[in-house]
């Protein structure tokens, strides 16, 4: 007898068993705006680091082509001294170490990356600063020309 009830109490007209067409379009357009701003919380989170490693690897080979451009150019006279004694161009060819000061003294804060320098002593001298990042695989490379002068 409660079912008879409930139906006489709201009495549905005819053809009203569904959705209309606006309410349809309103919740596409609510599920579109929710899934939109939920790829563009959760994919910059993911790959947030890049820029960052970028920027870190970009600055770490600019200041190592700086220091190998303040040298003078020719082949390296003292090839067992220190880092921080080297005073021709050709001293760094070769060089492969995690990113350090100009003497030589390591960076504990760079320490994922890799620097790796190439330098050919013809006049002009080609230089190329690699810059690697170990766990990204993100890799930077900055080349330069340094004349007999």
């Amino acid at each position: 007898m409660s079912a008879g009830r409930h139906s006489m109490a709201h009495p549905q007209p005819p053809g009203s068993n569904g959705f209309t067409l606006i309410e349809f379009i309103v919740a596409l357009v609510m599920l579109a705006a929710g899934a939109a701003l939920l790829t563009s919380l959760v994919t910059p989170a993911a790959r947030s680091a890049d820029p960052q490693i970028r920027a870190q690897s970009r600055t770490i080979a600019g200041a190592y082509m700086d220091e190998i451009l303040l040298r003078a150019h020719g082949p390296c006279s003292n090839p067992g001294a220190p880092r921080g004694s080297w005073e021709e161009t050709g001293c760094y060819n070769g060089l492969s170490e995690p990113p350090a000061d100009q003497f030589g003294n390591p960076l504990a804060a760079l320490a994922g990356y890799q620097v790796s320098v190439t330098v050919t002593n013809n006049a002009p001298a080609d230089i190329a600063v690699v810059v690697s990042h170990g766990t990204s695989g993100i890799s930077y490379t900055i080349q330069s020309r340094r004349g007999a002068y």
